[in-house]
């Protein structure tokens, strides 16, 4: 396979994850807001913003976090590179390269999705039914993309390049969600013990929800919802999809299927390492660590990929 077409694929994987992410945390993070009536609307509506690393962008042309500038950020606004509408169009253009190796079902499900928001994603204002709506549907549309691909594509380097590129953003995804939590739990602190309580729970279960794993927490954790065991279910836990471990250990497994693959996966055994060694109940009840293990466990995963970019994406370098 040319290097250019695995790059492709590689990417388009992982913006079909980004986009399902971003309409996951637009859908979540409303009905989230309608439980916390009390939170003004710049400090409930900029974590949105912060978990994609947007801020500086949004500041650009955009003042108070009120709900319609967020979410028309988030999902029509052309100059935003990380809008739900760039995702489909930078998915569209990686696509273009993939023809060949992508079955043509999916292929041809994938451009349906990009007319689909090209033609009802806009600026147009929204009540919330309706963008609940359109973010339901587009939801569907990548779900169903994914499962076509799992179940029909051949599990060749194509689809293990898809792979590595779903489960890089999938576990990138997973650790900003947490850290914006940690920003939220220093916003808790000024409470009387039971409201304090009261709010960490709540703001852990909106972590939960926006992950989906509410119910697997329910089933396997059988605890109430806390830091701790909620830090140790999504960072420690090898069994549930999208928890950072299962992410990483999927990639290593992935990996280990090239030929080449020495310097990703050392990186990888830094990555693991780095993460199993953490005091989760510590980080649990300070923010401030919290905040700084995730950004040191964000810059190992960007060595992982860029090792991944070097070994089979970039030319090798000229003596």
């Amino acid at each position: 396979m040319l290097a250019r077409v695995a790059e492709n694929i590689y990417w388009l994987s992982r913006y079909l994850e980004r986009a399902e992410n971003t309409v996951r945390l637009v859908d979540v993070h409303s009905r989230m807001l309608l439980d916390l009536p009390d939170v003004a609307d710049h400090v409930g509506w900029i974590p949105l913003i912060s978990i994609n690393a947007l801020d500086e962008e949004f500041a650009k042309n955009n003042g108070i976090a009120s709900e319609q500038n967020v979410c028309d950020f988030m999902i029509a606004d052309n100059e935003n590179t990380g809008s739900l509408h760039n995702t489909f169009v930078a998915i569209q253009n990686n696509l273009r390269s993939c023809r060949d190796i992508v079955p043509r079902t999916s292929y041809e499900a994938i451009n349906s999705a990009c007319l689909f928001v090209r033609k009802k994603v806009s600026k147009a204002a929204m009540t919330p039914g309706q963008r609940s709506e359109l973010l339901g549907d587009v939801r569907s549309r990548l779900l169903a993309i994914s499962g076509e691909i799992n179940s029909s594509m051949f599990h060749d380097e194509g689809y293990r390049f898809m792979r590595l590129g779903c489960d890089i953003e999938r576990a990138d995804m997973t650790s900003r969600i947490i850290d914006v939590q940690s920003a939220w739990l220093t916003l808790g602190d000024g409470g009387s013990g039971l409201e304090n309580i009261a709010f960490q729970q709540q703001r852990w279960l909106s972590v939960l929800h926006t992950l989906s794993a509410v119910q697997m927490y329910r089933q396997h954790v059988r605890t109430p919802i806390n830091g701790e065991d909620t830090l140790r279910f999504l960072l420690h836990d090898s069994k549930l999809p999208r928890s950072y471990r299962f992410c990483i250990e999927h990639l290593d497994n992935t990996l280990a299927q090239f030929n080449q693959h020495e310097k990703p996966r050392a990186a990888i055994v830094q990555l693991r390492e780095q993460l199993l060694a953490a005091d989760l109940a510590e980080l649990a009840q300070t923010p401030i660590e919290l905040h700084r293990f995730i950004d040191a466990l964000q810059q190992s995963l960007q060595t992982v990929s860029s090792a991944i970019a070097q070994t089979y994406f970039l030319p090798p370098q000229e003596t």
